[in-house]
């Protein structure tokens, strides 16, 4: 390749798209979650100290006063080698995210399953009107509860008279 200014700012244009697609790649690596991602991680980290080493030849090369192509087909060559496990990253990152779910994920569900049940057999054995841990017959009047739980006077009386009795 030719070291011309037009050539030397495509080539700045290419790392700088580059730059980009490694930024998205690790939102996406993030979005994917530890431990899953740790290779693609450890993956990225490489192409990013790649990527800089490239800008810092790129600067170089532009600096001098008469590049020459040699050191452009080295940069050419590296880019491509960047782009290409860019790309290889992306396909691994693109395949972890259809993977089925993982057994932390099932037991994520099952908890919430649980939590869900414990909550709904509360509800049925002390109502709607109560907060959880809170006796049913904490603050109420005798006529509250008669209202609430259907006790008249003459049927208390009278089983209050029983076990006194007993």
């Amino acid at each position: 390749m030719k070291s011309s200014p037009e050539s030397l700012s495509e080539l700045a244009r290419k790392i700088a798209l580059s730059e980009v697609k490694l930024q998205r790649l690790g939102w996406e690596i993030e979005e994917i979650g530890q431990p899953a991602a740790h290779e693609l991680q450890r993956r990225l980290d490489v192409l990013r100290i790649e990527e800089n080493a490239l800008k810092r030849n790129l600067a170089e090369l532009v600096n001098m006063e008469d590049p020459n192509s040699v050191r452009m087909e080295k940069l050419e060559a590296l880019l491509l080698h960047i782009q290409s496990e860019e790309n290889s990253v992306l396909h691994d990152a693109d395949f972890l995210h259809q993977s089925p779910p993982t057994s932390a994920e099932f037991a994520a569900k099952a908890g919430a399953g649980l939590v869900d049940l414990c909550l709904r057999g509360i509800k049925r054995v002390i109502g709607d009107h109560h907060p959880l841990g809170m006796s049913a017959f904490v603050n109420h009047s005798r006529e509250n509860l008669q209202s609430l739980y259907g006790l008249d006077e003459t049927q208390a009386d009278h089983e209050a008279a029983g076990s006194s009795d007993a």
